[in-house]
C-alpha cells in the first residue's frame, strides 16, 4: 500500500481539498505511476459543477509519469519507464473491457476511480498508459492524453483535409488549437477560428488560423461563407452545445446535386444535452456529419506520430500550454478555468 497526496473533489461549491489518499497494492493488470505533470483539461467542469454527485471523486485524466509498480500481467510497460496516461486505451480490440476501475482510501472512505492524475501517485489500468519518447518534454506532453488526441488526432484521423481546402475550428480553447495545429499541418486554407473571446481568437492565430469570428459580434454562419465563397469543406465542432449544432452544419458547404457531395461536420466536444437541429440540411446539402471520440485514436499507432511531430516541431504542444501550477494551486486554476480565463491548455507540474 502507498500514501500519497490526491485533489479531492468533495462537498459541492466548496474549494477542492488536497489530501492523503492510500493506493492499494497494484493487481497482476494494474500500474502505480508517479506522476510528473497532468493536463487541466475543462471538461473536470462537467463533475465539479454537478450538484447531485453524492460520492467523492478524483480528478484528472491526461498526464505523464514514471511507472512505479507493475503488475505481472502488464508487458507492455515495465517498473522505470516513463509513460503517457490517456484514457484512450493502448491495445484494445473487440474484447477490450474498458471500465476498469480501480479502488482507493480516503478517511476511510472507498473511492471507486478510473484514472486520476491530479495526485503525487496514481493507479490505474494499464491499458492507460503507454511508454513515452525519452526525446518529449514530459511536462508538455502531459497535454497528449486528452487534449492531443481530441484536437490534433480528430484532424489527422477522422478526415483527408487536401491544401487549399477550407477548415473551421468551432471552440478554440485547448482542444481547438490543436485542431488548428493539425489543419494547418495539412496545407488547409482558409482556416476560420470561431469563438466568443478575442483572447482566444488573437491567440489561435499562432496555430494557423487565417480568420477569426467572434459569434458576439456577427453571424458566424454568414461570416465563413463571406470568406469560402459558399462554406468551409470541414467543420469541427469543438463545443459540443446543443445551441450551436444547427450553425456548424449550415456553415458546411453544401453539395451540388448530380455533381459534387457537400462538406463534412466533425462532433468533438462533449455535448451535454439532447439537440434538436433540422436534418434536411443534412440530407439536401448531401453532407457528411460524423462523432469522434478522442480524435478515434489507436495510441499503439498515433502516439510514436505526435512524439515525432512535436520533435519535428510540427505538433505546438509548448505553445498550447499557457499557464502552469503546483499542485497546492488548484483552485486558483479551476477558478480560472471556471471564469473563462485560461487561453490554450493549463497543467499541473508535479514531480
Amino acid at each position: 500500500m502507498l500514501k500519497t497526496r490526491a485533489v479531492i473533489l468533495d462537498k459541492y461549491n466548496k474549494p477542492l481539498k488536497i489530501d492523503e489518499i492510500t493506493i492499494p497494492d497494484v493487481t497482476p493488470e494494474q500500474v502505480i505511476v508517479k506522476l510528473y505533470a497532468s493536463g487541466i483539461c475543462g471538461s473536470q467542469l462537467i463533475d465539479i459543477n454537478n450538484r447531485n454527485r453524492t460520492q467523492p471523486t478524483l480528478l484528472g485524466h491526461e498526464g505523464t509519469g514514471c511507472v512505479l509498480y507493475a503488475g505481472k500481467k502488464v508487458k507492455h510497460v515495465k517498473e522505470g519507464d516513463d509513460v503517457l496516461i490517456s484514457w484512450m486505451p493502448y491495445g484494445a480490440d473487440e474484447k477490450t473491457e474498458y471500465l476498469q476501475w480501480c479502488n482507493i482510501f480516503w478517511n476511510k472512505e472507498n473511492i471507486k476511480t478510473l484514472i486520476f492524475t491530479w495526485a503525487d501517485h496514481t493507479i490505474m489500468h494499464s491499458q492507460f498508459v503507454s511508454k513515452m519518447d525519452s526525446g518529449i518534454n514530459k511536462y508538455t506532453a502531459s497535454i497528449i492524453g486528452c487534449a492531443g488526441i481530441a484536437g490534433y488526432g480528430t484532424v489527422i484521423n477522422t478526415v483527408n483535409i487536401s491544401p487549399g481546402e477550407s477548415t473551421v475550428v468551432w471552440g478554440v480553447g485547448g482542444l481547438g488549437v490543436l485542431a488548428l495545429n493539425a489543419a494547418n499541418n495539412c496545407g488547409s486554407d482558409p482556416i476560420i477560428a470561431i469563438d466568443i473571446e478575442d483572447r482566444r481568437l488573437e491567440f489561435s492565430k499562432k496555430f494557423g488560423a487565417t480568420h477569426c469570428i467572434n459569434v458576439n459580434n456577427s453571424d458566424p454562419v454568414e461570416g465563413v461563407y463571406k470568406i469560402t465563397g459558399g462554406g468551409a469543406d470541414f467543420v469541427f465542432d469543438m463545443v459540443g452545445k446543443a445551441e450551436i449544432r444547427e450553425q456548424t452544419i449550415l456553415a458546411s458547404r453544401s453539395g451540388i446535386p448530380g455533381y459534387s457531395e457537400g462538406g463534412t461536420v466533425v462532433l468533438t466536444g462533449f455535448p451535454m444535452g439532447v439537440s434538436e437541429f433540422n436534418s434536411r440540411s443534412i440530407l439536401m446539402g448531401q453532407r457528411t456529419y460524423k462523432g469522434s471520440r478522442g480524435g478515434a485514436c489507436i495510441p499503439e499507432r498515433d502516439f510514436p506520430l505526435f512524439y515525432k511531430a512535436e520533435k519535428a516541431g510540427e505538433l505546438c504542444l509548448a505553445d498550447a500550454v499557457t499557464e502552469r501550477y503546483e499542485l497546492e494551486q488548484i483552485n486558483e486554476a479551476i477558478q480560472r478555468l471556471q471564469e473563462n480565463k485560461i487561453v490554450g491548455r493549463a497543467i499541473i507540474e508535479i514531480a
